[in-house]
Parts: C-alpha cells; structure tokens; sequence
C-alpha cells in the first residue's frame, strides 16, 4: 500500500469529528500520525492506542491504528479498525477510504468499491477514495482489452480529474494522472502530468522518470534528457529510478518499461510503460 494515500485523507480527520473529543486523545492521534510520517509504526501504533484508552469511541483513533496495522501489512487487522471507526462514526470519510483499501488488499474488490462510494458520498472531496478507486480501475484495465480497458480507464482518469479538483497541488494525484494516459496511449499528456509531478513534488524521481519515458516515446528527445537528468539528481543512483534515468543519460535510450511509480501502487501489463510496484 501506498502510506501516503491514507495518510493524506486521516491527517485532516480531527478537524472533521462529529464531537469535541478527549484534548489529550487528540493529541495523541497527532503523535500518531507524526510517527507515521517518520516511518516508526511501532510507535504509531502505541500512539494510537493510547488514545483509545482515553477515548475508546474516538473514531478518529480507530481509523489512525487502522493506517498504522494496514502500512505494517496487516490488513486483517487494519479492516477490523476501520469497521470500528466506521461504526463509532458513519461519516468518517476516512474510515470508509481506509476500509476500501483494506478490502481490495485482501481481495474482496465488490466490497471495497462500496466503500469507496460510501466514502465518496460522505465527501467528494475524499482525495485517498478517489486514488485508490482509480488505482484499482487502472490495475483492472491494464488486465483488460478493447471497450472493457477504454471504459475503465476512462473512469480512473475521472477519479483522477475530481482528486486534481479536491487538491490541484498534490504531486501524486498528477503522477498517476500521467500513468493512466500512457495506458490510453498518450504519451504527450503523460509527460505533461508527469511533469507536473515532478514540478509540485521535485524530489519525487518516479514523477521525472515517467516524464523522460514519455517524451523519448513522444520524440522529444532534448525534453526527455532534461527529465531524465532530473530523475538522476532526486534519486540515488542505487535506486531503480536512478539506475533507469542514468542508463539512459549514458545510452540515449529507455528499456522500454517506463517509469516505476510509488511502492503499493498497481503494475503496467507487459509490453513496456510506466508501471508501478508491487501493492
């Protein structure tokens, strides 16, 4: 999974709670999610326990420790956290958005897009609903062909177009704006919104790599040099972003896959394109 998606829909959820709850399970759940950014679940989830021993009906709480299970991997038991923060407070966006994820993880897809919607319907705004839903619709027509693969695509990049609505400066939303139209065959505006991507977001090497991919496919080799040297100078050269954009910085030429995306995220069909990392 990709924290970051949860992340950005649950760091605004206290703002959103039905009630004044416990200052200090508040204060708590904002520890949480620091701990979260910093990449220590171990604390994350201790942070957001302790808020449920002050608050045991915070669902902010619950859908917090369902963020922190769920980026540890443990889907089970993150799909039992945002069940209950979902049924502390039925318009918990957050809470639905976190149990689609959950339920596509464990591959229960009919569910997970009712929760989506239901998220959805509590706030259109609902970036993290919009770029798993879409995700899920672009990993479903990467596996599809003809009018099947055009419709579902056309749905991702809708999803995509409402999330760029909701939060025009969220690098991410454009980064997989521009994976969706390589898988349309438009290399011109993946390298548009992948360009984007890398201009909110400099350090985001996938976004530059995806930009240098599609403009070498769009023949705009100089434009494709120049995103590629962007990718070099972001990411370590170990890296598989930057041992991609220096080979082609050394050879002129791509392998033909295009640029991998942020882990968790679907992956291209064979045959070349930015595709993404294991979910």
């Amino acid at each position: 999974m990709d924290r970051a998606i949860l992340l950005l829909a649950s760091l605004v959820a206290l703002s959103c709670a039905s009630s004044p709850p416990h200052p200090r399970a508040v204060e708590q759940v904002r520890h949480g999610y620091a701990h979260l950014a910093a990449g220590d679940r171990e604390r994350a989830e201790v942070a957001f326990e302790h808020a449920l021993e002050m608050a045991p009906d915070l669902a902010e709480a619950r859908a917090g420790l369902g963020v922190a299970l769920r980026a540890g991997g443990r889907a089970v038991q993150a799909l039992e956290q945002f069940d209950a923060a979902v049924a502390a407070d039925p318009d918990l966006a957050e809470g639905h958005a976190g149990r689609g994820e959950a339920l596509l993880a464990l591959g229960d897809a009919a569910a997970a897009e009712a929760a989506l919607a239901d998220s959805l319907q509590v706030d259109p705004d609902q970036v993290a609903a919009r770029l798993v839903r879409a995700r899920f619709l672009a990993r479903s027509a990467a596996r599809a062909s003809g009018k099947e693969r055009l419709l579902l695509l056309d749905r991702a990049r809708r999803d995509l177009l409402h999330a760029a609505e909701a939060r025009p400066g969220l690098a991410l939303v454009h980064h997989d704006l521009g994976w969706v139209s390589w898988l349309q065959g438009d290399p011109v505006g993946a390298a548009e919104s992948y360009a984007r991507a890398g201009r909110l977001d400099p350090a985001m090497a996938e976004a530059w790599l995806g930009a240098c991919a599609a403009l070498e496919a769009a023949g705009r080799r100089a434009e494709a040099q120049g995103a590629c040297a962007r990718c070099a100078g972001a990411a370590p050269a170990s890296s598989p972003a930057g041992a991609r954009c220096t080979a082609y910085l050394d050879a002129r030429t791509l392998d033909g896959e295009g640029a991998p995306a942020r882990p968790g995220a679907p992956r291209n069909p064979p045959g070349g394109g930015p595709h993404y990392g294991a979910s």
